[in-house]
């Protein structure tokens, strides 16, 4: 079994998840990477791999996002272009069975999954179902016989759900499609007014995140339901690479010295946001957070994107990746963002390290061990941005968000490249930016007041 392959346990079966490509030994067949496979433990431990069932292939479209197991049924939480689909397997007399698809199919913008009601997975096939989505607020029903769920509204016996935050009754989520620079196909969701006009002039915020593998699947989000839709305006979910929404080969696409991958992505995205004429450049902001933060830092570094973007919030950030390795838990992401200390991994690191793409490509500051530099960006202008970071971030070191805001304000500014620069630094709150609710708020609410001002010229109470 592959080193990187997660293992687990169904009464005497053996699940196998794959993160790479496997040929079993004594086999001719070969199972992709994103796979999910089956046989007997005891034919695991000889080494025999002749009885095989495949529960999960991936496709271009699909991807694996959960596996739930009951007495008698595995269910499979799958992942088409982002939207949740249901696989049901039952085991029985040593064999699977697939089940009838489910009727009732995830709407767009929501999502469910499963969880067991019993310590104990075997003794029955109880689940607890749970929904949320961008608009929908967390909802928790009871399935007494997962082998009795033929749709996804009369079998279920609704149990708790969370408030409405927000008045969503004049919205709708849609989703979208772009091709990025190499022609792959990125997904995005909106959440609009139902009665916006396509005129190019809504305030939109795109929110996107791109690595470890970590998808931005739809949930219910009450700041900004609260603070930006209820108001009238647009967010923007982009699915890009480095993300887990198309499995592993999604995530690998953006590794290491493919990192700018995801960052045309974003590109594609926002432009595809003017073509729509949903917005333009002066109304549209980008936000991200930690790994986001860096997606963030080179949105308003970069030449194409910096003009595409009027505005940006960029949150516990990493932004100086030639130290980023020696600074808490950076030396631990080296998988996904390479070596800054090996001379070939860094030759690709600094094409996107926005603390050098800023102060040497854009400023013409002369490198270490460089007498001389010249400006590659002649036009580049920062958009407006806030950075926020926190005192106490025991992952993300608040050196990397100071260091970038000294040199907008310190170098950048003076000579007209930099005309807003806003930071805010928690004294308490770890890598999540705020210790309590509280802070919280007031975090989210600076965030969404700069946004607005900016992109409005105002603010709506």
């Amino acid at each position: 079994i592959p080193d990187d392959a997660e293992i687990s346990t169904f009464g005497k079966e053996a699940k196998i998840a794959l993160r790479s490509d496997w040929t079993p030994p004594n086999s001719d067949v070969s199972y992709p990477s994103g796979s999910l496979l089956t046989t007997s433990m005891g034919k695991v431990m000889a080494n025999d791999w002749s009885d095989v069932t495949v529960l999960f292939q991936p496709t271009p479209t699909k991807s694996l996002q959960s596996t739930t197991t009951t007495k008698d049924y595995v269910i499979l939480s799958v992942l088409e272009d982002v939207r949740t689909t249901l696989v049901l397997w039952k085991y029985e007399e040593g064999k699977y069975s697939l089940q009838p698809s489910l009727s009732n199919a995830v709407n767009i913008g929501e999502g469910l999954d499963f969880s067991n009601v019993n310590r104990d997975s075997a003794k029955d096939n109880r689940v607890f179902l749970w929904r949320d989505g961008y608009l929908m607020p967390d909802t928790m029903e009871l399935v007494d016989d997962v082998g009795q769920l033929s749709d996804l509204s009369s079998s279920t016996t609704p149990l708790k759900s969370k408030p409405s935050m927000f008045q969503s009754d004049g919205l709708c989520v849609e989703q979208n499609f772009v091709s990025s620079k190499d022609g792959t196909k990125i997904p995005y969701f909106i959440i609009r007014p139902k009665d916006m006009e396509f005129n190019g002039q809504n305030p939109t915020l795109v929110d996107a995140y791109g690595g470890f593998e970590i998808s931005m699947l739809p949930a219910y989000a009450a700041a900004s339901g609260a603070a930006w839709l209820e108001k009238g305006y647009v967010k923007v979910y982009a699915n890009i690479r480095g993300g887990g929404e198309y499995g592993p080969a999604w995530h690998q696409a953006a590794l290491k010295k493919y990192r700018y991958k995801c960052y045309e992505d974003m590109e594609a995205v926002a432009q595809d946001l003017i073509d729509r004429k949903i917005t333009s450049p002066e109304k549209m902001a980008c936000i991200g957070g930690s790994n986001g933060g860096l997606m963030v830092g080179n949105l308003i570094t970069r030449p194409i994107s910096s003009k595409l973007f009027g505005a940006a919030v960029c949150q516990v950030p990493l932004l100086d990746m030639k130290v980023y390795s020696h600074l808490l838990a950076g030396a631990s992401w080296q998988a996904e963002y390479g070596n800054p200390d090996d001379p070939e991994e860094w030759k690709y690191l600094r094409n996107h390290s926005p603390y050098h793409l800023l102060r040497h490509d854009n400023l013409g500051i002369s490198e270490e061990n460089e007498e001389e530099s010249k400006i590659k960006n002649e036009d580049w202008t920062c958009p407006k941005v806030l950075f926020t970071t926190s005192t106490r971030d025991d992952r993300v070191h608040p050196g990397h968000a100071r260091k970038m805001v000294r040199a907008l304000l310190e170098e950048a500014q003076p000579t007209g490249k930099a005309p807003q620069v806003h930071y805010w630094e928690n004294t308490e709150g770890g890598h999540g930016g705020a210790a309590d609710n509280k802070q919280r708020a007031h975090m989210w609410a600076l965030t969404y007041s700069m946004l607005e001002q900016t992109l409005t010229g105002g603010s709506k109470k």
